[in-house]
C-alpha cells in the first residue's frame, strides 16, 4: 500500500470524528466566551450541544480504533450516536425560539414605551401652543388635559371676500378707508358664519373619532400618562426632568430600560422626548 493510500484510509477512518471534536471544542470555545464587540454570549443550551458534539467526536473514533466491536455494542453506539444528534439540534432549535420570541416581546415593550411618549409629544406640543411653554410635570400636563379647553371649529359658512371692501362696509366697521377683509370683518357684518365649541383638550387629540385612536397599543388613559407600560405590567414610571435655558423651560422625558425581558447587554439606547439643551419636544427615533 503506498502512501497516498495510507493517506486515504486514514481520512477514510478518522476524518469524521476528528472534524466532530474539533467542532465541539470550537463551538465550547465560543459558548464559554464573550464577544468583545457586542458583549453578547451564546446561550446555554448552545454549550450543551458543543459539549454533546465533543462527546460523540470521541465516542466515535473510539469504535474506529477499536479493533474488535461486539455487533450489540456497534447498535448502542450508533443508537446513541444518532439520540444525541436529535438532541442537539433539538436544542438548537429550542435555543433560536427562544430568542426569536426574547426579541418580539423586548420589540412589543419597546412599541409600549414608544405610545405613551407619543402620547405625551401630543400633549406638550398643544400645551405649547396655548401657553408658549412646556409643562414641567406630569402633574400640570394632566391637569392641562383634562380641564383647559381648545376651540374647535363646528360650523363654517361662507368665504372670506377676497377684494377689499367699499367705502360703506369700511366706514361700518370704522374704518378710515377700505382694506383687505379679515374674518373677524367679514363676521362682523355677518358675511360668513363660524361657530365654535370647546373640547377638553384630551378628547380633541384622543376622542374616539380622532386619528390618534388608529392602531394604538393600548387605550390612551389620561390618570395613566406617567406609566410607563410593559409586556409584564410592572408599572414603571417615565423619567421626567426639566432645565432652565435662556428662560425658556426645557424637558427631557425618558422610557427607561430595559424595556420587557431585555437584558443589560442589548441596551444600547433610551427612548426619550425633549432635551435638556434647547426648548424641542422631539423623539429620538424614527
Amino acid at each position: 500500500m503506498d502512501n497516498y493510500d495510507k493517506y486515504w484510509l486514514f481520512i477514510r477512518k478518522y476524518l469524521f470524528s476528528i472534524l466532530l471534536i474539533l467542532a465541539g471544542l470550537t463551538f465550547m470555545i465560543m459558548g464559554i466566551g464573550t464577544n468583545s464587540t457586542t458583549n453578547l454570549s451564546q446561550s446555554n443550551t448552545f454549550l450543551i450541544g458543543a459539549i454533546v458534539l465533543f462527546i460523540l467526536g470521541f465516542v466515535s473514533l473510539y469504535f474506529i480504533m477499536t479493533a474488535k466491536t461486539s455487533k450489540t455494542a456497534t447498535v448502542i453506539a450508533s443508537v446513541v450516536f444518532l439520540l444525541a444528534s436529535v438532541v442537539f439540534i433539538q436544542l438548537n432549535i429550542k435555543s433560536v425560539k427562544d430568542r426569536i420570541i426574547y426579541e418580539q416581546e423586548w420589540e412589543d415593550s419597546e412599541n409600549l414605551a414608544k405610545q405613551g411618549l407619543s402620547d405625551i409629544k401630543k400633549l406638550q406640543e398643544a400645551h405649547d401652543r396655548k401657553y408658549k411653554k412646556l409643562a414641567t410635570s406630569f402633574e400640570d400636563l394632566v391637569k392641562f388635559a383634562k380641564f383647559d379647553s381648545i376651540r374647535v371649529l363646528t360650523k363654517a359658512i361662507g368665504d372670506v371676500p377676497s377684494q377689499k371692501m367699499t367705502v360703506e362696509q369700511a366706514r361700518a366697521l370704522n374704518h378710515r378707508y377700505p382694506v383687505i377683509w379679515t374674518e373677524k370683518d367679514a363676521l362682523t357684518l355677518g358675511l360668513i358664519i363660524r361657530e365654535y365649541k370647546k373640547l377638553p383638550v384630551a378628547n380633541d387629540i384622543f376622542g374616539k373619532d380622532t386619528k390618534e385612536n388608529d392602531n394604538r397599543d393600548y387605550e390612551f388613559d389620561v390618570d395613566q400618562l406617567a406609566t410607563q407600560r410593559t409586556i409584564d405590567n410592572k408599572g414603571k414610571k417615565f423619567s421626567f426632568k426639566t432645565a432652565i435655558v435662556d428662560s425658556l423651560n426645557t424637558v427631557l422625558i425618558q422610557a427607561i430600560p430595559p424595556y420587557g425581558p431585555q437584558l443589560d447587554y442589548d441596551v444600547k439606547d433610551t427612548l426619550q422626548i425633549g432635551d435638556l439643551k434647547e426648548k424641542q419636544i422631539k423623539t429620538n427615533w424614527k
